[in-house]
């Protein structure tokens, strides 16, 4: 401890039942009582950095939350700043037991069926989509919006169980990052235009590339496209930045939304969370922010959240650049996000819960 100021500081957070520790200038300057008994390895004086990743030691907006892994055990971090000691409080995350992830898998694998015969029923009136009448066109395409949403909803559950249990594995292969996120920003911005809302990419990068699995990243942006979305009004602006800070690419999710409470802050990484139900920020049953948390690890990464209600919402993805071994062969590009495996279009199913039920009538009227 280096000045009473200091131990006055620590004071506060000694009896506070969640584990809290202060740094300064990247060592450790303070653990509470909590922290002490979890962490009996960790204390004042040591480099901050054997607890805590870099990632989220120099992350400058505040106040922010993100989803690491410290041992076996998984925890939200919430960053804050008093004076000049930043404190952080770990917050531990439970996960389903084995009962609820084979109740999971048994729901999903019910619904799908059932899904895939609505789906085939409904496209049975195709032929017969201009002899509608247009209050039954637009009920067609309320049903296809449905139709995705549950689909999105089966493949976040599947999704959110494998990387909970540790069966979800990477793919990864050499991908130029500036190319992938150019061309997905490209295919998401014409949805997005046609309800007030401006996508767009920057960067001053002509290439990165390093191995990425890239249907994973790709949802975990996509979901946070998705919450961006959700958050903003007519007029919005949501910004995708790409830059490179020695060895990590960092990918930045901006946007001028609504921005969040600092009450929900603590449990933005729980899954099946839903807070501010009065309004749709929060779509879904509450999984979109956990999955990308989740993918961000799997790639050795972070996912640092940082938002001010009524300032809007920052998500920085933080990834190491680890090109796979190999001929330096480059996935080709870009993603195909229309109609894939099973006739599901990718970036529908991902956006359904933000998207107008008008955005889904080209599906039945091709």
């Amino acid at each position: 401890m280096h000045s009473v100021e200091d131990k006055h500081i620590a004071q506060l957070f000694l009896l506070q039942r969640d584990v809290t520790v202060g740094v300064r200038d990247g060592i450790l300057i303070f653990i509470n009582a909590a922290g002490k008994r979890c962490y009996p390895h960790v204390t004042p004086g040591m480099a901050a950095v054997e607890l805590l990743p870099e990632s989220v030691l120099t992350m400058q907006e505040e106040p922010f939350a993100c989803s690491i892994q410290i041992g076996e055990a998984s925890c939200t971090v919430l960053g804050t700043r008093i004076e000049d000691i930043q404190v952080y409080t770990l917050l531990p995350q439970s996960g389903p037991t084995a009962e609820e992830s084979q109740l999971s898998e048994n729901f999903c694998s019910s619904m799908r069926r059932t899904l895939t015969i609505l789906n085939m029923a409904a496209k049975q009136l195709l032929p017969a989509v201009d002899q509608l009448e247009e209050d039954q066109q637009a009920n067609l395409t309320i049903l296809n919006k449905s139709y995705y949403q549950l689909e999105r909803l089966c493949d976040n559950i599947d999704h959110f169980v494998r990387l909970q249990d540790g069966r979800e594995r990477l793919y990864p292969e050499n991908t130029d990052l500036v190319l992938f996120c150019r061309e997905l920003i490209q295919s998401a911005a014409h949805f997005a235009r046609d309800m007030g809302i401006t996508l767009r990419i920057k960067t001053d990068l002509d290439r990165l590339v390093t191995a990425i699995d890239r249907q994973k990243m790709n949802k975990l942006l996509l979901n946070l496209i998705a919450n961006s979305i959700m958050g903003m009004d007519q007029e919005g602006h949501l910004t995708l930045e790409l830059t490179r800070r020695g060895e990590n690419a960092v990918i930045a999710v901006k946007d001028t939304g609504a921005g969040i409470p600092p009450e929900d802050m603590p449990h933005i990484f729980e899954q099946y969370k839903k807070e501010r139900q009065d309004t749709d920020i929060w779509a879904g049953v509450g999984l979109g922010v956990a999955i990308a948390g989740f993918i961000a690890r799997l790639h050795g990464g972070t996912l640092l959240l940082s938002s001010k209600e009524g300032q809007g919402t920052a998500v920085l993805i933080n990834l190491p650049i680890r090109p796979a071994d190999g001929d330096g062969h480059l996935a080709e590009a870009p993603l195909h996000y229309g109609e894939g495996d099973g006739g599901i279009h990718t970036l529908l199913m991902e956006l359904s819960d933000v998207l107008d039920h008008r955005a889904f009538c080209g599906l039945y009227m091709e």
